[in-house]
């Protein structure tokens, strides 16, 4: 009786106890991560055989842009022209036999191309539209030949038959004839004898009319008019000699060189950089070049124009020698550097986009020396920039900006702004021998700065690190937490762009001022946010 009792007074206390007492809240803390900045900043889109060569154990800069590319014989078009040749017979013939032939002509013409003095030439493309007239009552054959112009030591002759007409509705006949591999010996050769060397864009034409064999005796009077009409169209050139003027090409082109567009200020010491410009000329014409404007514009939106007594002087550039397949273009080669212009301070402007400009001119000297200008299929004038050194630098206080955009979900932004504390954790792996730190800078949509973070001597230098064999680059390695302030949390929400401005140096431990950039360097970047949040739970 007294266990049972024990029981019963016990059980009632347990539950008493249980219902008597009130339950505690629970705090604890959760970290979270949220992604931020992941990137390796190298020069690998470069290694090519036109910017950087990556062979040796360094950098080795071998920058070469082509600025025009031109074929002569591309400017050597032939105007649309018409020729005409007419007949009307001094007398009436009053029963012509049919077979008969009643005209027989050679005519010279005289081809309008302006500032342009064509001896030979050779049709690489094109054709002539021909269209003749025929008033009689019979029917004709035409045979159109143009001594002079010729394909396999043979003259260009068509002959094409043309119905019956009359004088008031003469028939018409018309035909397109090819010209593609024909050469035109435009000098007057057969007509104005060969030795008329001085002579220059003169076609011949020869019409023979002949009535129809197989026709009727037709009459002839003096009011029919015989017309042969030849109209060239699209013929292009593909070999050409004579005189072929004082043309000029011009042109402004613009260049950009990479990552220069990010800094803002600090200083640059580069070994001795020429800019070298080349010019070569594979016509057999005299050429005089100039370069007209060298200007480069930085990150600040200032231009800077290079200075030199070379630049909008003529450069006089020879003839190619030899011909068709034995031709040798002529080079000339114009060196812009310290020596000889502003190279020093127009480098240290830090532009980033470059404006050159050039001018070239045919025959310079007039006339007197071109009577013999010769352009060949393979005739091009090219003008090239390049510059060729080390990549060594000498960095002192060198910043450089870019702006990225921050996209985070709104679940990563309510985390951010209930976040007790937040920090930005930061590893880098530098194997550039350039070291410095960085300032973080926050900021809204309309790109105001909400706030910053300062990470001084956050990257160091690769040459105060250690050798990786696997790559035999020398690399440090570096981890660093920034705290971020209540001022920035309180409005992550605003914030849009990140700002991340670097400063470097480029002095090593042995205090050399420049250093050479080894081939593969890179800066590695792995940053993350880091949020530590107060978890209530009833």
């Amino acid at each position: 009786m007294k266990l049972k009792l024990f029981f019963v007074l016990t059980a009632g206390l347990f539950w008493g106890c249980l219902l008597g007492c009130k339950k505690k809240s629970t705090l604890w803390s959760s970290e979270w991560i949220v992604p931020f900045v992941k990137d390796t900043l190298d020069l690998a889109n470069y290694h090519n055989d036109s910017t950087l060569d990556n062979s040796g154990l360094n950098y080795y800069v071998d920058f070469k842009r082509t600025l025009l590319d031109v074929r002569i014989v591309d400017y050597l078009v032939l105007p649309d022209t018409t020729i005409y040749q007419t007949f009307s017979p001094t007398i009436s013939i009053g029963n012509v036999p049919a077979g008969f032939t009643f005209y027989n002509s050679i005519e010279t013409h005289e081809l309008s191309i302006p500032d342009i003095e064509l001896k030979k030439a050779i049709v690489s493309s094109g054709k002539i539209r021909m269209k003749v007239y025929n008033p009689i009552s019979t029917g004709a054959y035409y045979t159109i030949s143009m001594p002079g112009v010729s394909m396999n030591g043979i003259d260009f002759q068509e002959t094409f038959y043309v119905s019956p007409g009359t004088t008031d509705a003469p028939s018409v006949g018309e035909a397109d004839l090819v010209l593609d591999g024909y050469k035109l010996d435009l000098q007057g050769t057969g007509v104005m004898g060969a030795s008329n060397i001085s002579a220059f864009n003169i076609l011949q034409t020869s019409v023979s009319i002949m009535s129809d064999p197989e026709g009727e005796n037709s009459s002839i009077s003096t009011s029919d008019m015989f017309e042969f009409e030849a109209k060239f169209e699209g013929v292009n050139i593909a070999y050409a000699q004579g005189y072929f003027g004082s043309q000029s090409f011009s042109d402004t082109t613009l260049l950009e060189i990479p990552y220069l567009d990010k800094i803002q200020s600090g200083f640059i010491d580069f070994n001795e950089i020429p800019f070298v410009f080349s010019i070569e000329n594979g016509a057999k014409i005299p050429v005089a070049a100039q370069v007209t404007l060298v200007e480069n514009t930085n990150y600040n939106n200032n231009s800077l124009e290079l200075q030199s007594s070379e630049l909008n002087a003529d450069h006089f550039i020879g003839p190619a020698t030899g011909s068709w397949n034995t031709l040798v273009p002529s080079d000339y080669q114009l060196s812009l550097d310290a020596s000889n212009s502003s190279m020093e301070s127009y480098l240290e402007n830090f532009g980033y986009r470059h404006r050159l400009g050039y001018q070239l001119r045919l025959n310079p000297f007039g006339s007197g020396t071109g009577s013999y200008n010769e352009v060949f299929p393979s005739s091009t004038i090219k003008v090239s920039v390049a510059t060729e050194f080390p990549l060594a630098l000498g960095v002192n206080g060198l910043v450089v900006k870019d702006t990225i955009g921050l996209n985070m979900s709104s679940i990563e932004i309510n985390k951010l702004i209930s976040a007790e504390s937040i920090s930005v954790h930061i590893n880098t792996e530098n194997a550039f021998p350039i070291s410095g730190g960085f300032v973080l800078r926050f900021m809204d949509a309309g790109y105001h700065i909400l706030d910053s973070v300062v990470a001084d001597n956050m990257i160091g230098s690769s040459l105060l690190g250690s050798l990786d064999s696997d790559d035999n680059l020398f690399k440090f390695n570096n981890e660093l937490d920034l705290v971020l302030n209540s001022n920035i949390t309180s409005q992550i929400s605003a914030v849009k762009w990140i700002s991340i401005e670097a400063n470097f140096e480029s002095n090593d431990s042995f205090g050399q001022a420049s250093v050479a950039i080894p081939s593969g360097a890179y800066i590695y970047f792995d940053a993350y946010l880091k949020l530590t949040t107060q978890i209530t739970t009833p």
